[in-house]
């Protein structure tokens, strides 16, 4: 087998999207044709290079994978949604801090899927951001690290959660401070409801993200530059992977933390 592999599978997109297709199963010609939207004359010699090297099988007019086509595919499909993570907004994850994230959630990096970037709204700089605001509005069920205080933080969930909407927050200490310093009245009737509970995130080795987010509705990700400031860029997922993936990643911050004990649920009304 050519040692040049690698490339032959990777490096044309031609190639890459007629492996990616015959994944889905064996097509004649024309169905290749129409589905990838290229010429015959340009797509033809592409096919011969990986006839060539085995991983194309033709027969009676049908292309298939070969047994070993089907394994380097199976192999290359986590890579390539992988590279399109990082490829989709280059110069913003080259600035990130990727260290708060678990290594065996970067390993699962590419189920973010065909997230979203949000940038700064400079007519809200003092506002929380209005696609936060949206998303989590919309949510029945919250769960949320943030690192960072903001004065609109206390009156926004302690809505979200008159009207019952499930939250979980968890917060670092200094943090929690502040909410007791200058929220104490906010914070307590927060505390003192069936749907909410509070934790804090008090080991202070750890490396932690700037926010995340994860509700019924959405992912939400934001992490501090290569310079430790919070730029007010989001990632912002919402296919059910991107989800999953974000809970899992407060599911390891929630375990790291405590949660406060000392509220008292409201007494059922007799």
């Amino acid at each position: 087998m050519n040692p040049n592999l690698l490339d032959l599978v990777l490096f044309s997109e031609k190639r890459k999207a007629f492996l990616l297709l015959l994944k889905e199963g064996p097509k004649n010609t024309q169905e290749i044709l129409d589905r990838l939207q290229v010429p015959r004359t340009a797509l033809l010699p592409q096919i011969k290079k990986l006839k060539e090297q085995n991983l194309v099988i033709h027969e009676e007019g049908i292309y298939s994978l070969s047994l070993i086509g089907e394994i380097i595919i199976e192999k290359m499909q986590p890579l390539l949604d992988t590279l399109e993570v990082f490829e989709k907004n280059e110069d913003f994850w080259a600035d990130r801090k990727l260290t708060p994230i678990p290594s065996h959630l970067m390993k699962r990096i590419s189920e973010l899927g065909d997230y979203h970037l949000i940038e700064p709204d400079l007519s809200h700089t003092f506002d929380l951001n209005p696609e936060f605001v949206k998303y989590t509005s919309a949510s029945n069920n919250i769960l949320m690290f943030f690192s960072y205080f903001h004065p609109q933080f206390p009156d926004f969930f302690l809505k979200l959660a008159r009207r019952g909407t499930e939250i979980s927050l968890i917060v670092g200490e200094s943090v929690y401070s502040r909410l007791e310093e200058d929220f104490r009245k906010e914070g307590e009737e927060f505390l003192g409801m069936e749907n909410t509970n509070l934790f804090i995130l008090d080991k202070k080795e750890v490396e932690i993200p700037a926010v995340v987010v994860s509700s019924d509705k959405i992912m939400i990700l934001g992490l501090f530059n290569e310079s430790g400031r919070f730029d007010r860029q989001y990632v912002i997922g919402f296919e059910p992977r991107a989800i999953e993936w974000g809970r899992d990643l407060l599911e390891y911050l929630r375990n790291m933390s405590r949660e406060i004990k000392i509220k008292e649920k409201r007494e059922p009304e007799r």
